[in-house]
């Protein structure tokens, strides 16, 4: 494909997916299946009214093909009688974190539940699985099969990282083309629902994990995207202290990587994904370094941290006893240093969250997204993050939609039959408006040119300020082989996506033209046009 034609790709990406009004923004919290045990947080702890969308971490991808629940006994089985669950009930219904949930659910119209599939350690199957038609179309029908029983309202794909791998997980030149595909054969089943099931990704933040992305197709078929603005640095592969989620880039910084969330949103718009459909990921977490004198300085490895492993802590314990919290206005990073345990931890704090709110508001942004909600205070703290979003939106502001409670095939009883015992509809919001328009699609097959962006300044002009601690003294600083089974083709179009069009190629759930050629058209599996229908 030509430059130009790329180009007018993207304006016309752009033009589809343009709000018709103000953006209405997300508060996406995951919640994790493991954070009933050591965390002791159970899903019905956190405050479901402030959060648009709670994404349930994590379904695996397996060799068969599916999607597996790991942990039935916490997702399906656990009772909580004291929240609700009758040990005497006749039967079959579903308990554990999404029978709980899906209370959740009936209490808080506006919120919206679904579950996340693969994750870090779980992505290890994704390559495989989208390189070929049979094993896509299982694992999309198990998916919502899975979403359709346990009475959810999206999925979520959390793959580390197409083309690139992540811990170890195999990858392929090609992963993004077949993510596409599988995105859009997800698309396609949600159209058996009886309700507008969502869909969303988690994406990188590091320009060697995006530089492979089709933007304006994979945004088209989304909606929304959950950027990861975070783990820039870490005791684990960094070779200085850093910030791990700093807005800006420091001009100062060393030689080494250099990160920030600013440089990956620009890269995302410019590359051809809307605005609005960027949802900006924010930690609960910080990332700690030890035996250090400060910023950019020498560390030893870490060891202590709270449930995430040595050197994580939650944002709940921040800062320390003994450790006094800075806020950096001109990077938009929030840290703290114990001068005594020479620790330096860098995590989110209130005043670089409202550094990063006011930017999601000028830049049009679809919200915010946090991993992981346990790590957050309670949602009546005046430190909560998780809060602060919710206030400084306002909920009329929000995308508190009405949630799904219509799931006739439901294999549990309980789910199946919840419309007869739901209450009324308490949410002022906007009915459910899911229905995406996608953009194009590439016929590229070529993944890994870098990301074509304009030039933007990594960090803006700002008045000349000093760092703006809690409290008064800072702290110092130092300097295989792919086998693939082709998707059928859709020669034969429903007669009113080909009302008027004369060989033509126009996307099937939208009936957009799209300028391909009969070729390219049907190898994607769009339709084909050939002679115009009355």
């Amino acid at each position: 494909m030509t430059g130009i034609a790329k180009s007018a790709l993207i304006a016309l990406a752009l033009a589809m997916t343009s709000p018709a009004e103000a953006t209405k923004y997300k508060n996406i919290v995951y919640y994790v299946e493991w954070a009933i045990y050591a965390r002791n947080f159970n899903i019905f702890d956190m405050d479901w009214s402030k959060v648009t969308h709670v994404n349930y971490a994590f379904g695996k991808p397996t060799v068969n093909n599916t999607v597996a629940i790991t942990d039935s006994w916490a997702s399906l089985e656990k009772k909580w009688p004291d929240h609700g669950d009758s040990t005497t009930d006749s039967g079959n219904n579903l308990y554990g974190n999404f029978g709980q949930g899906f209370k959740q659910k009936l209490q808080n119209r506006g919120t919206k539940f679904g579950l996340s599939i693969g994750g870090w350690t779980w992505s290890d199957q994704f390559s495989r699985i989208a390189s070929s038609y049979e094993s896509r179309q299982t694992f999309v029908k198990s998916a919502v099969k899975l979403m359709t029983d346990l009475g959810l309202d999206f999925i979520d794909i959390d793959w580390e990282y197409p083309v690139e791998g992540g811990d170890d997980i195999p990858h392929r030149p090609d992963d993004v083309a077949n993510f596409v595909l599988l995105l859009q054969e997800f698309r396609e089943e949600f159209k058996t629902l009886p309700f507008k099931a969502e869909l969303s990704v988690a994406s990188p933040a590091g320009p060697l994990k995006y530089r492979h992305w089709d933007f304006p197709v994979i945004c088209g078929l989304l909606d929304h995207i959950n950027l990861m603005n975070y783990d820039f640095a870490s005791s684990g592969f960094s070779n200085y202290t850093d910030h791990h989620a700093n807005l800006y880039l420091d001009p100062n910084h060393p030689p080494g990587d250099k990160f920030s969330a600013h440089r990956a949103v620009q890269d995302y718009i410019n590359g051809g994904c809307p605005s609005e459909k960027i949802v900006f990921g924010i930690p609960a977490y910080g990332r700690a370094f030890e035996n250090t004198t400060g910023l950019y300085g020498n560390f030893s490895q870490p060891t202590n941290g709270s449930w995430g492993g040595l050197g994580t802590w939650d944002y709940k314990v921040l800062p320390q006893a003994g450790a006094t919290e800075y806020y950096d206005e001109k990077l938009g990073a929030t840290y703290s240093y114990d001068p005594v345990a020479k620790t330096f931890i860098s995590y989110e704090g209130p005043k670089s969250l409202a550094q990063k709110l006011d930017y999601i508001k000028k830049y049009n942004l679809g919200g915010t997204m946090f991993w992981e909600v346990d790590a957050d205070l309670p949602s009546t703290n005046a430190r909560s993050l998780i809060t602060q979003v919710y206030n400084y939106f306002g909920r009329d502001n929000m995308a508190f939609y009405d949630n799904n409670l219509n799931y006739p095939t439901s294999q549990y009883d309980n789910i199946r039959n919840a419309l007869t015992t739901a209450a009324p509809t308490t949410t002022s919001a906007a009915p459910v408006t899911s229905e995406v328009t996608p953009a194009p699609t590439s016929t590229t097959t070529s993944t890994d040119a870098p990301v074509t962006t304009t030039e933007t300044p990594d960090y803006p002009t700002l008045p000349t300020t000093t760092d703006a601690p809690v409290t008064t003294t800072k702290a110092p600083t130092t300097t295989p082989k792919k086998t693939t089974t082709k998707a059928p083709c859709t020669t034969k179009p429903a007669k009113d996506v080909c009302r008027g069009k004369s060989k033509v190629c126009v996307l099937p759930w939208t009936g957009q033209a799209v300028d391909y050629c009969q070729t390219d058209c049907e190898k994607l599996s769009f339709t084909w046009c050939p002679e115009a229908s009355l």
